[in-house]
């Protein structure tokens, strides 16, 4: 066999193992929502992407956490106050290959993954985005499961690092392990799930202003064994914002239904 072909073969090989790591990267690339200034009323949709497999919301929803390989990030910023409507709607045709059926489930969370430029504290290794394998994550899920789990277990006793229901930290390949200051912080505000098997589910909030992420995934967990479980489930994303009422606004509403409520018993009598 030629020197080249070996080489070829050599070279597919090693591609072949970084491919499946390289999967689980955390990254937004396509599923900005935006930046809004909380002032003024706006709507964004995102119609073409999907999430591989119908349960990783479910699935990092319980105690031993979640593959966030299984969910989809989305981030928009927000330099004021302002009220948060997501809508997570299935969408079988958002890709060439996507299918239908997602039963989402989306949570919300302030911060947001590391993303290029990295941040200097990435310098003992080749900075890289976060994912679940990554040495700082491992030593970060360890912690998590000694002292949530069992003072005995180690990082194998999690499925990864995404808490659906929860704050969570992930780091990438230039994060000291053990130093959980230098890791992405995830601080949990809420999450909403398809409980009418639909395919639609919808998340309403007042948020602040920052960096926010949303992570998307399915909640079906017997598509968790299911033959199905690889395939890519097609989802469309609306974010609508708009401005937080002001104090006297809530006054005038409260004091509206007080007012239908005291005429309605009036002629009930």
């Amino acid at each position: 066999m030629k020197t080249s072909h070996i080489h070829a073969l050599a070279l597919s090989a090693a591609l072949a193992v970084i491919a499946p790591a390289a999967l689980a990267h955390i990254g937004y690339t396509g599923r900005n929502l935006g930046s809004f200034t909380g002032l003024d009323a706006a709507s964004i949709s995102i119609t073409n992407q999907a999430v591989t497999g119908n349960f990783g919301w479910a699935d990092a929803a319980d105690a031993t956490l979640g593959d966030s390989h299984k969910g989809r990030a989305f981030r928009f910023s927000l330099a004021g106050d302002a009220w948060i409507s997501l809508t997570v709607q299935a969408n079988p045709g958002a890709t060439a290959t996507s299918v239908g059926g997602l039963l989402p489930g989306a949570s919300v969370y302030s911060g947001l993954a590391g993303i290029a430029p990295f941040a200097p504290t990435q310098t003992t290794l080749a900075p890289s985005a976060d994912h679940d394998d990554s040495e700082a994550s491992l030593a970060w899920r360890t912690a998590y499961a000694q002292a949530q789990l069992g003072a005995n277990l180690d990082w194998n006793a999690t499925d990864g690092s995404w808490n659906a229901r929860g704050n969570w930290r992930i780091g990438g390949d230039g994060d000291l392990p053990g130093d959980f200051s230098q890791l992405s912080s995830f601080q949990y505000r809420g999450s909403a799930t398809d409980e009418d098997r639909d395919g639609l589910v919808q998340w309403q909030g007042a948020l602040g202003a920052g960096d926010y992420t949303v992570f998307i995934g399915g909640v079906d967990m017997s598509n968790k064994t299911s033959v199905d479980a690889g395939k890519a489930y097609g989802m469309s994303v609306t974010l609508n914002v708009r401005p937080v009422p002001e104090p006297s606004t809530w006054a005038m509403g409260a004091l509206g239904c007080l007012v239908l409520a005291l005429g309605w018993n009036r002629r009930r009598k």
